[in-house]
């Protein structure tokens, strides 16, 4: 049976039809929109992104550490799971997105502009390149926290930035290994400090913790 072809034009596009589980490539013919279970699509989401996370990890993906080279990243990480990996969200459109009381870009011209705008200053920065430690730390938390709160992508968004800003580290000079993220008291401080960035502004917090990961 051959599945349907989405067009992603409002939130509700994202789901299978009746439920809050999202569109997927995954499962067999009897399941024309994907999994419809969200225990066993977690589940299988996470093990086959790992796979392409270390596949990156080996063999990251060349770019210009611009917009492109951000949603190639996240295409390869998710290509095996939606149909719209690599791809910008398409809403909300009409307000700002939230998710667990906290704020981000509404989709559309405003969204790909503000990104755009972050990619570019990264680039006038020379790619945060010849900076000490403690510089590089600084200014590695204020586009983490301004690309966070774009938040492109309909699912998937805080693997991409590991990937994303531990190839541009490594390329800066300085160490990040992904694999601390695993660590449940440092996820849970960098998840705090992301979520204070996005409510208040202010990337020290931010700047802090990623101050005991980088090297």
């Amino acid at each position: 049976m051959a599945r349907p072809k989405p067009q992603f034009r409002s939130w509700d596009d994202y789901y299978i039809p009746g439920t809050q589980v999202l569109r997927n490539l995954l499962g067999n013919g009897d399941e024309p929109y994907g999994i419809a279970d969200p225990a066993a699509l977690f589940e299988l989401e996470t093990a086959i992104a790992a796979v392409r996370l270390d596949e990156l990890a080996a063999n990251p993906i060349p770019g210009n550490f611009d917009y492109a080279h951000f949603k190639a990243i996240h295409r390869h990480i998710f290509q095996d799971v939606y149909e719209w990996a690599g791809e910008e969200r398409v809403a909300p459109t009409d307000r700002w997105m939230t998710k667990a009381g906290h704020a981000y870009y509404p989709a559309g011209p405003v969204m790909t502009e503000a990104a755009e705008t972050q990619f570019r200053r990264l680039a006038k920065k020379n790619l945060l390149q010849g900076l000490s430690r403690d510089e590089f730390v600084a200014e590695l938390a204020e586009f983490w926290g301004e690309i966070n709160v774009i938040h492109p992508f309909r699912e998937g968004n805080t693997r991409t930035q590991a990937v994303f800003f531990t190839q541009l580290t490594h390329n800066a000079g300085h160490q990040l290994n992904p694999a601390v993220f695993l660590d449940p008291e440092i996820r849970e401080a960098f998840i705090a400090a992301r979520f204070h960035s996005q409510d208040s502004g202010d990337n020290a917090q931010l700047a802090e913790v990623l101050g005991k990961i980088v090297a």
